[in-house]
């Protein structure tokens, strides 16, 4: 009968140790929730009415509409729409912070937030899309 509740409770302590290891081993994993589902960039539609039109990403990149631009989500971002006839306009991309730290954190605590802030996915990116409409310079105006 010794031997028998040995056993059992070997097997108990089996169990636990099993299933502590699948939680350690899960909260490692899907910790950083955000890193995994939305990644360090995020593509943005950019597109304007007339199309052809140059827009410049934080004075550096330089691109024609329509294009889907991969914009890390870190930090805000200025894009410069320019086209010759027309006004200039800029627009501002701005990070916020994603709903997915709120999910995060509950279930993970501040572990995967902590993973998230490090990585720079904690954010996401507004406005997702961008249609600018450029306007025509008055011709009267300039002379």
């Amino acid at each position: 009968m010794t031997g028998r509740v040995l056993i059992e409770k070997k097997g108990q302590r089996m169990r636990k140790i099993s299933l502590l290891t699948v939680i350690c081993l899960a909260s490692v994993c899907l910790c950083g929730c955000a890193t995994i589902l939305n990644g360090t960039s995020q593509k943005i539609p950019v597109s304007s009415e007339p199309t052809g039109a140059t827009v410049t990403v934080d004075s550096k990149n330089v691109y024609t509409t329509p294009i889907k631009l991969r914009l890390e989500r870190r930090r805000d971002h200025a894009l410069v729409f320019t086209k010759d006839g027309f006004d200039t306009r800029t627009i501002s991309v701005m990070h916020v912070l994603s709903e997915s730290v709120c999910g995060n954190t509950l279930l993970f605590g501040p572990l995967g937030w902590v993973f998230d802030i490090f990585a720079g996915t904690q954010y996401k990116l507004v406005p997702d899309k961008i249609n600018v409409e450029l306007k025509s310079v008055a011709r009267g105006d300039h002379e």
